[in-house]
């Protein structure tokens, strides 16, 4: 029995009961296709990817980098947060959804 898509299904809520929907992978290759073919197929509102295959950065480590894509009403953009401690990048990753979060809210 597959497993639910629980992301998938939030992002799929009616408008007014759906949150700012955030989701995250890690990947080897292809970072950016790959990211970009999630935040499309499970619509999401913005992601973030992180190369798993990058050493000294990731599991077991204190830093991470990560490509953040959101979606626009017209395209899609992209920010490459580079490699720096994991609570800066955490930082970064919230202040940017909010960021997105308020242009939604506002309509912009």
């Amino acid at each position: 029995m597959k497993n639910p898509d629980i992301i998938a299904d939030v992002a799929a809520l009616p408008k007014g009961q759906r949150p700012f929907v955030v989701g995250f992978a890690a990947e080897t290759q292809d970072i950016e296709r790959y990211a970009q073919d999630k935040l499309a197929r499970k619509g999401l509102d913005m992601i973030v990817a992180n190369d798993f295959s990058q050493q000294g950065l990731g599991f077991g480590s204190d830093d991470n980098a990560a490509l953040l894509l959101w979606r626009t009403p017209t395209h899609t953009e992209q920010l490459v947060a580079p490699p720096q401690p994991k609570t800066q990048l955490a930082a970064l990753i919230i202040q940017h959804a909010l960021k997105q979060l308020s242009l939604i809210s506002s309509g912009a």
